[in-house]
């Protein structure tokens, strides 16, 4: 019976060692994947300014789509991705937020909370003069398609109008 005791609290001890290192390489890899999204949408951002002409409003402007995709909420990174004008960012309430810095402005109707995946619609506008990447994210979950099958749409949990979670 003693030989239990001591292996549970030996278990115990090892647990309570392992599991904050467990828990800091989690946060550091959703903000890896989380950052790697927020790219994606920035370099599409500006790679639609650098090759397009904004038209004036009431045209067909130049348009792309990102589907992105953060990372899964855990126990110990339950973060979001933030969209809101000219600022693209991953925000953790344990580990460090991210920013990622956009060279073209960009705009957004509705602030944006994204906790699952969605699809961001960029079109390169022309506002007051000036060159400008509208977004719009769609309100449907996106299946990431799989060899052989066709995506698959439906509602969605993205939060708009500034609200948390």
């Amino acid at each position: 019976m003693i030989r239990v005791v001591l292996a549970v609290a030996l278990a115990a001890a090892i647990f309570g060692l392992v599991m904050p290192s467990v828990e800091h390489a989690d946060r550091e890899r959703s903000a890896a994947l989380a950052t790697e999204e927020l790219e994606r949408l920035r370099d599409a951002a500006e790679r639609l300014a650098a090759e397009n002409d904004p038209v004036a409003p009431g045209r067909d402007p130049a348009a792309t789509t990102v589907a992105l995709e953060p990372p899964e909420p855990t126990f110990a990174e339950p973060g979001r991705l933030r969209i809101a004008d000219d600022s693209l960012r991953w925000e953790s309430s344990v580990g460090r937020n991210v920013t990622i810095d956009v060279a073209v402005p960009v705009r957004i109707d509705d602030p944006a909370i994204l906790t699952d995946r969605a699809r961001v619609r960029l079109a390169l506008v022309r506002t007051d003069g000036a060159a400008v990447v509208r977004l719009r994210v769609g309100r449907e979950r996106v299946y990431i398609r799989t060899r052989g099958q066709t995506p698959r749409v439906r509602p969605t949990a993205v939060i708009g109008g500034g609200l948390s979670l």
